[in-house]
């Protein structure tokens, strides 16, 4: 006993966190619901899984900073993880960087590394915030960064990361990971730096390969075009890659190798569709699971009429919805706009949900395509949820996720007026499009920066919450796939109770943190005494 009792002292010596996070009705949690580290607010969050079921937030805060003793405008980037129970694992956000960003709209990015790590860019003022004149409120230019920063808040490649002072105008930036790679990406918009740098290299888009450990593959950034493109990347196989991009010639797609080399000699082109002389890029892009992707967008008809467009581009180039792709709404008429696609790689099937504009009424529309291209909901799509065009409110597109079971759950907002009267409408769809269920959430709210997961037991809500009566702020929600709240998991998916007992060491015993021995484990944090006396912390 005396062993058990001084394992348990030294578990409580550990500072233990809040208890879980995630929300056990209706009612999404607002985990920030004010001012972050001093400044104003939370806004353009961003927000990315672990493989070990964890979530990296990030987000911009305004806020000021002082510079030669006058308060600067400053934007600055934020970071928190997320357990699997929603707990916050650092006591305050970690703050990324504490240099001057022009304006919250610059472009930032966050993504997962395979370790877990979360990678960010940025795009600052870094360089020029000690030559700020008295008069001089924003510092001036964009320098390129990208931080990687593990699961216990280490900055592994440095306090300012990897950084590039010679790009000065480089306020749109982005980042993908292929297997141990990242690949930097970021926009240049200045030809000669106002004079402020000789070596600046000019206007187009830049990418770096970054090795797992920081050092970077080329001696600078190699250019990938000269004019402003944002290309978009999807990991295939053998360490290669898919990347989107445009083209006086259309919609492209390359297959790389980790030197940015040509695969299969010349791009494809999966959308002749041009718009303004140039082809729009893929507004949402997906991996199809057996190294190949599915893009769709929106694409300019004429006048205020769109159309959604949805390819699908196998891993050796060839294209499943002919050369060029096909119309989500099998139709002469033109006026669908937004749009997301999912794909479920067990069934080979791929889920389009767009919204309708067409005759009197707003339409929230779902298409299902099998890999091949065929319509498998009727050539118009199947609407689920309909209003008069009276009512000067429609619906706002959220996102879809696939099940194993061929099922469905797909989210959107129902917009009832401007400002705080916003829902957010979840739902279950089988395989015919037979709804299963529906749930809706946050009523009259405002959200804006919207992230949607689907995974196997639960799916996923992430935004700022920005209504007038209500503290602004990062708000997360999570329900199960059955339409509930309680959220279990799988044996692919197991808990800390159920871990032990997995690895083949048999709970034998349960016992609060205050030593008290309990008949089954309680939610939140319990102490396991297992059959060969160790002890362990576990979080249910």
């Amino acid at each position: 006993m005396k062993r058990l009792y001084t394992l348990l002292l030294l578990a409580l010596t550990v500072t233990v966190t809040a208890s879980a996070q995630w929300n056990t009705n209706a009612t999404p949690v607002c985990i920030y619901p004010n001012a972050t580290g001093g400044d104003y607010y939370a806004c353009n969050p961003k927000v990315k899984r672990t493989p070990d079921k964890k979530t990296w937030i990030a987000w911009h805060t305004w806020g000021k900073k002082a510079i030669n003793g006058i308060d600067r405008d400053a934007v600055r980037t934020y970071l928190q993880l997320l357990d699997r129970d929603g707990v916050p694992q650092f006591e305050e956000p970690i703050m990324v960087n504490d240099h001057i960003t022009n304006s919250y709209w610059s472009e930032y990015a966050l993504q997962v590394a395979a370790d877990g790590s979360a990678i960010v860019t940025v795009a600052d003022g870094r360089a020029e915030e000690g030559d700020m004149s008295d008069d001089q409120t924003h510092a001036n230019g964009f320098q390129p960064a990208i931080y990687k920063i593990d699961q216990e808040g280490n900055f592994l490649w440095g306090l300012d990361g990897v950084e590039y002072p010679q790009y000065r105008e480089a306020a749109f930036t982005n980042a993908y990971v292929v297997g141990e790679d990242t690949y930097f990406i970021f926009f240049n918009n200045s030809e000669d730096g106002s004079g402020i740098a000789e070596d600046m290299t000019g206007i187009g888009t830049f990418i770096q390969r970054i090795n797992d450990d920081g050092t970077t593959a080329w001696e600078q950034p190699r250019k990938w075009s000269d004019g402003l493109i944002q290309p978009q990347i999807v990991p295939s196989t053998d360490g290669e890659f898919l990347l989107f991009d445009k083209s006086p010639s259309g919609s492209l797609v390359h297959r790389l190798n980790r030197d940015l080399e040509e695969v299969w000699g010349e791009p494809v082109v999966y959308d002749e569709n041009k718009y303004d002389g140039y082809a729009m890029n893929a507004y949402s892009l997906v991996p199809d699971g057996q190294g190949g992707a599915v893009s769709c967008f929106v694409r300019n008809m004429s006048g205020f009429t769109h159309n959604i467009r949805v390819q699908h581009v196998n891993a050796d180039g060839s294209l499943g919805f002919g050369l060029t792709g096909l119309d989500a709404a099998n139709t002469e008429d033109n006026d669908y706009d937004y749009c997301s696609v999912s794909v479920n790689p067990a069934t080979e099937e791929i889920l389009v949900d767009f919204e309708s504009q067409l005759a009197s009424s707003y339409d929230v529309m779902l298409q299902k395509f099998s890999y091949d291209g065929d319509y498998l909901f009727d050539d118009m799509g199947l609407s689920i949820a309909s209003k008069d065009r009276s009512n000067a409110f429609a619906f706002g597109q959220v996102g879809t996720g696939a099940l194993e079971n061929g099922d469905w759950i797909v989210a959107y907002r129902d917009v009832q007026a401007y400002g705080a009267n916003t829902s957010f409408v979840i739902r279950r769809y089988d395989k015919d499009g037979k709804r299963l269920w529906t749930k809706t959430i946050g009523r009259n709210i405002d959200p804006s920066g919207i992230s949607f997961f689907v995974e196997k037991e639960a799916a996923y809500l992430f935004y700022r919450e920005a209504a007038a009566n209500k503290n602004p702020g990062i708000t997360i929600f999570r329900m199960a796939t059955d339409g509930s709240y309680n959220v279990g998991y799988g044996q692919s998916e197991p808990d800390g109770i159920s871990a032990v007992a997995a690895a083949g060491q048999g709970a034998a015993s349960y016992y609060s943190l205050d030593g008290k021995q309990m008949a089954q484990p309680q939610k939140g944090m319990t102490l396991v005494r297992r059959a060969d006396g160790t002890v362990s912390k576990v979080i249910r």
